[in-house]
């Protein structure tokens, strides 16, 4: 079966009208209008996952200006012929996007949210010809259509629209904003973010409070982070986050719909190697997979982009700088984060009470928020499908533990020579284990310096970090042989690897002996068959041990 596969569609009308492939998530729409209906609403998800794709398909679906009934044939929403009579295409519709709101100072942002505001109001000519519509309405909606009104009607334009569209057409309008934090996101850390939260809060305000002009607000976001505001009518959202059984199915690929993706596609035999790359979320009791990841190793299959010798893309990783500066503005600063961060990158849980209701200028203010910021923006997953006080968190898939290891060598890059990496990773390819031994040791004195403890986890994330950095495949914990090995570097050839089992002891004095455990555990556990088995004809392996900023280092030899 051939399928158009196009990945970069946010618009649900051009992806059904260029007939590409769609997992039908039309059910969503009866469960909010008929089961779950709230005044204000918002569904959360991390980048990538559908939003948008969603919110315009319940604009697509409602909007009273559209024919939508093509689009839709055939999808799951169809059946209940009630909501498509009471429902469909007989509701006006405000949809505004706030994911290009953003600049380097206060007056540029707010440039671009009155240049959005205007194209909106610019889809609503019937308005200035409404004979409902009084002269001094009609004058501020040719002010914001030129983008000439002032700061305090700009501001309230998504209020004032609802009631000229209430008044026009006599029916409440529906409002759906989607990523209505990424403004906010994009402030962080600048002088700016004040008065950006304050604009986007206000904004809100008028159309989430108490408001006889509106059905229904529907927002998409990262983070609910506007709990607590200033502005009482914000308050009032119901939010679906990734943590609630509500929805939890709506927004990304069920285990189930990957696994008809790839039968639609023939490529059901590929079902292990996407699981373990881009599964590994959970949202409510749901396991859930990044579309965006998915059909993009799907299209690259068919297409015959794919790189058998490179395996699977990291395609979610760079599409967005700021998500990622949540793990490197954190690192290193204090010992529980660190400490947490080499426990997650050695594939183990860490336990943690999680705050659904972070604003984005407390994120960093405790280790807890941090962890509840990486949960909700798709960095971490829960490992348990239940509420819970206290959740155990881990980094959900192969892709993801790629973004933590980058983050690991960016932290370290600035405080090491980059000449003794350099130096320990020749040594180590050339089996000269006395050169390594003195690299390593160099690059000790200058990463372990904001530790107040050493743990075997410590010189993990370090190894991790500096391979990762040289452009090294790396992997943590992963089963071969008999048991788990602590690291593997494979280079990007897939002919070559070296295999790392790391020992910390408490005294100096216990350094040789737990040398050579190391190296008789990874020729006990035969370490090296998986390797040898996939094709890596150098198998270089050694033992490593660490007391302190001290470590020695033997090669395995005769194995």
């Amino acid at each position: 079966m051939k399928i158009n596969i196009r990945a970069s569609y946010d618009s649900f009308r051009e992806l059904r009208e260029n007939n590409s492939y769609y997992i039908d998530k039309t059910d969503l729409i009866e469960e909010f209008l008929i089961d779950k209906f709230d005044k204000a609403v918002l569904f959360t998800r991390p980048r990538r996952f559908g939003k948008t794709l969603t919110m315009t398909m319940l604009r697509d679906f409602l909007d009273i200006k559209q024919d939508s009934r093509h689009i839709f044939n055939g999808l799951k929403i169809m059946k209940n012929a009630e909501v498509v009579r009471n429902y469909m295409n007989k509701y006006p519709v405000i949809f505004i996007s706030l994911k290009e709101i953003f600049a380097e100072n206060f007056d540029q942002i707010f440039d671009n949210f009155r240049l959005a505001v205007s194209e909106i109001c610019k889809g609503f000519d019937e308005l200035l010809t409404s004979e409902r519509i009084m002269a001094d309405d009609k004058n501020i909606l040719t002010l914001l259509r030129n983008q000439k009104a002032n700061t305090s009607n700009t501001i309230a334009s998504i209020g004032l629209l609802s009631r000229l569209l209430k008044t026009h057409y006599n029916k409440q309008v529906f409002v759906i904003v989607d990523e209505y934090d990424v403004p906010m996101a994009k402030a962080l850390g600048s002088q700016e973010y004040d008065k950006v939260r304050d604009m986007i809060e206000h904004m809100l305000s008028y159309v989430c409070k108490t408001n006889e002009n509106v059905k229904g607000v529907i927002l998409s976001g990262c983070l609910y982070t506007v709990k607590n505001s200033t502005y009482t009518g914000v308050n009032n959202i119901i939010p679906y986050t990734v943590l609630s059984p509500n929805f939890a199915s709506s927004i990304g690929f069920t285990d189930e719909n990957v696994r008809k993706l790839l039968e639609d596609a023939g490529l059901s035999d590929e079902y292990d190697t996407v699981s373990e790359w881009y599964d590994g979320y959970i949202f409510g009791r749901e396991k859930m997979y990044c579309p965006w990841d998915v059909l993009l190793y799907v299209r690259s299959v068919l297409d015959g982009s794919y790189s058998e010798a490179m395996g699977p893309e990291s395609y979610w990783v760079n599409t967005s700088s700021t998500n990622q500066n949540l793990i490197h503005g954190f690192l290193g600063k204090t010992d529980d984060v660190t400490e947490n961060f080499e426990i997650l990158l050695a594939g183990e849980t860490i336990e943690c009470p999680v705050n659904e209701h972070v604003p984005y200028h407390l994120i960093h203010e405790s280790g807890e928020n941090l962890w509840s910021a990486l949960l909700e923006t798709g960095y971490l997953s829960k490992a348990a499908t239940e509420k819970a006080r206290v959740y155990p968190l881990r980094i959900p898939n192969k892709e993801i533990q790629i973004v933590f290891r980058q983050e690991v060598w960016d932290y370290f890059k600035d405080k090491v020579d980059n000449k003794s990496v350099k130096e320990l990773k020749n040594a180590l390819w050339s089996e000269d284990a006395d050169s390594a031994e003195n690299a390593m040791n160099q690059l000790l004195e200058a990463t372990l310096s904001f530790y107040h403890e050493y743990h075997e986890y410590s010189y993990h994330l370090i190894l991790d970090g500096f391979f990762t950095g040289l452009g090294y495949m790396v992997d943590s914990e992963r089963e071969s042989g008999y048991g788990r090995t602590d690291l593997i570097i494979r280079d990007t050839a897939r002919k070559s690897c070296l295999i790392l089992e790391l020992k910390h002891v408490k005294e100096e004095a216990e350094m040789e002996n737990a040398l050579k455990e190391a190296k008789s555990q990874i020729v006990r556990n035969k370490y090296e068959s998986r390797l040898e088995y996939e094709g890596y004809t150098t198998r270089l392996q050694y033992g490593m041990v660490f007391w302190g900023k001290k470590c020695i280092i033997g090669k395995v030899t005769g194995n």
